[in-house]
């Protein structure tokens, strides 16, 4: 259990590797977003990360592409409920 890296330090290592099987490398180099990075942790969860590493995300069979893209839309929605929430909450504090 030792070993165990943590998810951010994971997570950047699987990226950057992943981020080298793509076929037009030559292409400028854009910074990931946030949906970047939750995408590649939903594929680690669900144990897909090492065939994204080797065939890059067009080596996922429809069904696979398409439970990450159903994980990834569910987590935006609650994260979105939760920010909005929290700025109700906010405003609500602060009118005392």
């Amino acid at each position: 259990m030792e070993n165990k890296k943590t998810n951010t330090e994971l997570t950047a290592e699987l990226i950057y590797k992943c981020e080298k099987t793509k076929k037009n490398n030559s292409k400028k180099d854009k910074p990931l977003t946030d949906n970047d990075i939750m995408k590649y942790e939903i594929a680690s969860e669900l144990g897909l990360i090492d065939k994204v590493s080797e065939r890059g995300w067009a080596g996922l069979t429809a069904k696979e592409a398409g439970k990450i893209g159903g994980m990834l839309t569910a987590r935006k929605k609650k994260l979105k409920k939760q920010e909005e929430e929290n700025k109700g909450n906010d405003s609500e504090d602060g009118s005392v």
